[in-house]
């Protein structure tokens, strides 16, 4: 059936698709993939079965989901530019799902040049493009396919309609064409067993046609149409009747044969572009436009006074709507555009496909430029646009200034932010509506001493003013289409600011710091230079999990946050673009400390150049394509009790010996047990062992280049959780530094001595071999201390012999802790558990974080970074050990110690971290307790505080009594960090 012929090119376009990878100069535009689409639907398609949808986009993308929830979508990306250029206004699935016609506007923005029109044809398994159907010169609004007849036919601006027959030669029929060029038609369908072919036009009417013999048919009462855009169309599943609506309310029923009329739905309050026809006979009618701030979905008996049913739970305009075999209804829409699965008469989704993130609509800042704030709320439901009505602020997110590093972005308070001022030293602005006006809020109008214009908008400029503020003597707008522009006050143009892609819908401007802050409809927040009006750094936030990047690449986020930013590079029009995520890159690109020198200075690719020396790291980058592999489990292989089989795809045998895989299976890293495949076909098959109930299974890929590919499922396992067993060997190991004979004055001018450290570190081995311990089948241990502190203390002396012989102890010299650590976190296996505590002190020197070891050194005020040990070191170490392992880091005792790169690294290998401070605050010690607090806390916590009655110390128990502890004994002036991701609540110690 569909396109079937085109099969065989598979393979070359492959070939081609790889060689174009080599590109010298990539063609690349920043991404957010957040999971689902982020602007509007504008068409949906189903396979015969109703279990694969295929969705089309103004955000230049294809998705195809499986109905079922069993995996996340199949994302297409063709070629795609500034503006308009790679929007997808419609496709079309085939019945078996595995083809997928998008077209939409596929020529430069703006150009007047042709063709806009060429239909890609992606192969929804490889999400390569497979053949390029020409022919349409100008805009494609939608497609229709017949499966009956194996044709597909394509229509948009221009007011002609092609269609391509079997074979799908390059030359497509086109039928008789529109009277116009700038007549469209806005829709498609194929009725009557695919016999006839229905359009509906903006300026034409209803138009039929016989798609046998191309010959066109006149309907009956076609002629009321012809003064009104028919806006909607939708065939019922049996091909014999079709639904259609206009611009005037009205929505009718009518015969496919010959187009008589049925029925008549009464004129509806608002427009209907999204119409469904189930197989009950029943018809849906989706809002689209003039909602009123009520956004629905009707269901219609044809001939009924009223609807039967509503769903009003989209949260704005319905998009879109589909009718599926097995009864339910997909409609698509909402301020984040999402698919809701539904059945009539339900008044909630069964299912919801979208994607994290929504709208930014409000934005403050301090005057300093100290923190930016946010909110979400629309603050004016019933109006398109509304600049001069300021939505609430919800949250902030402290930035980098003065001594203060990034805070973690949250509910705070934003009194004192500066908003969007629409009147400011006489001046004055007001949002109106042009008499004629094609969009409200198309007019701004600038009033005053020195001051005096209107400034309309239309189609090339953003078409409305969603936002405005005065600022620096400047009149800044924003519009549609991410179109953020600057006005002298007599209404000349000052410039602009390029970076969004979705409507502005909110400005502030902290004058004063010469910073500006954007908020937009595309999920972001841009920080400006107010004087160069170039791009600082973009803002990405949802819920837990965000990024803060540069026009440079360079980023800080949280543990998950760059596995939804990326950026598209393109590979020619023909061909489906590559799509890399910050994830992947985050070996190079992964630079708190970039982020922090460029909102600090208002210059990211200057503190590129200081800290790399180049600012163009991710264009050489991009050059190259990451690890391609996909992952899936293979189900029907019967994978004995305990255990899944993991299947590797998509590399072949020589990339996987080169590249090597990490496995983490919730917390626990285990290493790739090849599984003999049974069909024997060589298949790359892995076993990997399950814990009782949800396992979230990561396989890592990494290149010589330092290029990250990751891939994740899901497995069940239902073994019963029986009472805790002896598992695996335990492995500590500690370091404690507290003596530093070669600073006697590096620390605020006097000596760098601590206190407590090796208290710390043996309460600590001691403390785990008591509780922890007894889980286990043995314990192995790593001690490194301050060899001064441990022989002046009998205490000290008697409470380590326990564990550890006195003459075990290694001195916490730098290349002695480098070369013991490395040896002793090779040795645990995937059943055992390791523990590194680390207390001392902690030191940033520009991206690198290090411990301070007992033979540090300084020469002319500069520390000799060969006699530190490197903290990326451990974690490397660490990160490639077996098992599960645990972090516990009492080395802030210094102010800035703080390393958010290596916080990252730690949570993306899934290693439990838990962290005297967070930013922005110190650890104390305090004699009293003679301990650091966190440690202190910890010791308390294990030995059965935290402990629940006839359980034991769990993990998430634990955490609580730290936190909790920690925040009361220093008056809230510190905060502990932890990394918690992927792992279960296990029991941790048995006091």
């Amino acid at each position: 059936m569909f396109l079937a012929r085109l099969l065989p090119l598979a393979a070359l376009v492959t070939a081609l698709a790889t060689a174009a990878c080599a590109q010298e100069t990539p063609e690349v535009m920043l991404e957010l993939d957040t999971g689902g689409h982020r602007s509007a639907i504008r068409d949906l398609s189903a396979d015969a079965t109703g279990r694969f949808v295929a969705s089309a986009s103004a955000d230049k993308t294809v998705r195809v989901w499986d109905l079922s929830g069993a995996a996340p979508p199949v994302v297409l990306r063709g070629y795609a530019g500034p503006g308009n250029d790679g929007a997808v206004n419609a496709v079309a699935l085939s019945p078996d799902g595995r083809y997928a016609a998008a077209a939409g506007y596929f020529g430069p923005h703006l150009s007047v040049g042709e063709p806009f029109g060429d239909v890609r044809i992606f192969d929804t398994r490889t999400r390569e493009v497979v053949r390029v159907l020409t022919g349409h010169r100008y805009v494609v609004d939608d497609l229709a396919y017949a499966p009956e007849t194996d044709e597909l036919a394509v229509a948009g601006q221009g007011g002609v309609v092609l269609r391509w027959r079997a074979p799908f030669t390059d030359t497509p029929e086109p039928l008789a064409p529109l009277d116009s060029l700038a007549s469209r038609v806005l829709r498609l369908a194929y009725a009557a067993g695919g016999t006839r072919l229905l359009a509906a036009t903006t300026d034409y009417g209803l138009r039929m046609f016989d798609a046998v013999s191309g010959a066109e048919i006149e309907p009956p009462e076609g002629e009321p149409l012809w003064d009104i855009m028919v806006t909607g169309l939708a065939v019922s599943p049996d091909g014999t009747r079709f639904a259609l609506s206009g611009s005037d309310g009205r929505v009718e029923i009518r015969e496919s044969l010959g187009g008589a009329v049925l029925a008549r739905l009464p004129d509806r309050p608002f427009r209907a572009d999204a119409l469904a026809f189930t197989a009950e006979g029943q018809v849906v009618v989706g809002c689209a436009y003039r909602c009123a701030g009520v956004h629905e979905a009707e269901v219609w008996q044809p001939g009924a006074a009223a609807p039967e049913a509503f769903y009003a739970a989209h949260d704005g305009v319905v998009t879109a709507a589909l009718a599926l075999p097995g009864g339910g209804i997909l409609t698509a829409g909402g301020r984040n555009p999402a698919l809701h699965l539904w059945r009539p008469g339900a008044q909630t989704a069964s299912r919801v496909f979208s994607g994290a993130g929504a709208p930014v609509t409000a934005a403050g800042i301090a005057p300093d430029a100290a923190w930016i704030a946010w909110g979400r709320a629309d603050p004016c439901p019933q109006r398109p646009v509304c600049p001069e009505v300021l939505a609430p602020l919800t949250a902030r997110m402290d930035l980098p200034s003065g001594l203060q590093g990034f805070g973690p972005p949250g509910p705070g308070d934003s009194t004192g932010a500066v908003r969007a001022a629409l009147a400011a030293e006489g001046l004055r602005l007001d949002v109106t509506t042009a008499p004629g006006g094609g969009f409200e809020g198309d007019t701004l109008t600038v009033t005053g001493p020195g001051g005096g214009a209107s400034l309309r908008r239309g189609g090339t400029d953003g078409y409305y003013h969603s936002a405005a503020t005065l600022a620096a003597g400047e009149v800044i707008s924003g519009g549609g289409n991410g179109q953020l522009l600057a006005y002298t006050p007599d209404g000349a143009f000052a410039g602009e600011f390029k970076g969004h892609t979705g409507d502005i819908l909110a400005l502030a401007a902290a004058e004063a710091a010469g910073r500006l802050l954007s908020a937009s409809a595309d999920q972001t927040m841009i920080l400006w230079n107010l004087a160069t009006r170039a791009e600082i750094a973009r803002f990405f936030i949802s819920d837990g999990d965000w990024i803060v990047w540069t026009p440079q690449g360079y980023f800080h986020t949280s543990p998950d946050g760059d596995r939804m930013v990326g950026w598209r590079v393109n590979r020619g029009r023909n061909d489906a673009a590559r799509y890399i995520r910050a994830s992947e890159l985050k070996r190079h690109l992964h630079s708190p400390e970039i982020v922090r020198r460029a909102i600090l200075t208002g210059d990211p690719g200057q503190a590129a150049l200081d800290l790399r020396g180049t600012d163009a790291e991710l264009d050489e980058l991009l050059t190259r394509a990451p690890p391609d592999f996909d992952l899936r489990l293979a189900e029907e292989i019967d994978a004995p009790d305990g255990a899944a089989v993991l299947e590797i795809t998509g590399a072949d045998l020589e990339e996987v010996e080169a590249w090597g895989y990490s496995i983490l299976v919730n917390d626990r890293r285990v290493p790739p047990l090849p599984y003999p495949d049974p069909t024997g076909q060589g298949r790359k098959l892995y076993q990997v062992p399950l814990s009782p109930g949800e396992n979230a299974i990561r396989v890592t890929g990494e290149d010589d280049y330092g290029y990250v590919t990751e891939r994740s499922a899901i497995a069940l396992s239902s073994r019963v959780q029986r009472a805790p067993e002896k598992q695996g060997k335990l492995y500590v190991a500690v370091i404690g530094v507290a003596d530093y004979p070669d600073l006697p004055d590096a620390c605020n001018g006097g000596p760098c001595d601590l206190a407590y450290p090796v208290d710390d570190a043996v309460q600590i081995l001691a403390t785990l071999a008591e509780t922890t311990g007894q889980l286990h089948t043995g314990i192995e241990t790593l001690v490194m201390l301050s060899p001064g502190r441990l022989s002046a203390s009998d205490r000290l002396t008697q409470r380590l012999s326990v564990v550890a012989p006195a003459d075990a102890v290694l001195p916490p010299e730098g290349r002695l802790v480098e070369d013991e650590l490395v040896d002793f976190l090779a040795k645990p296996g995937p059943e055992d558990t390791t523990f590194v505590f680390v207390a001392g002190h902690g030191l940033n020197i520009d991206e690198d974080y290090y411990l301070l070891p007992a033979d540090a050194e300084q020469r002319g005020g500069e520390w000799r970074t060969r006699s530190l040990f490197d903290w990326q070191i451990l974690q490397e170490e660490l990160g490639y050990a077996l098992g599960r392992r645990i972090l516990l880091i009492d080395t802030c005792h210094a102010a800035g110690a703080f390393n958010a790169r290596l916080e990252k690294d730690a949570a993306d290998a899934r290693i439990v971290v838990f962290s005297a401070t967070a930013a922005n605050n110190t650890a104390a010690e305090r004699r009293d307790l003679g301990h650091g607090i966190f440690t202190y806390a910890l010791l308390e916590g294990l030995r059965g505080k935290a402990a629940r009655e006839g359980e034991g110390v769990r993990l998430l128990g634990l955490a609580d009594y730290v936190y909790r502890e920690v925040m009361r004994l220093s008056d809230s002036r510190q905060e502990p960090f932890y990394s918690l991701l992927e792992t279960s609540n296990f029991l941790l110690a048995q006091p």
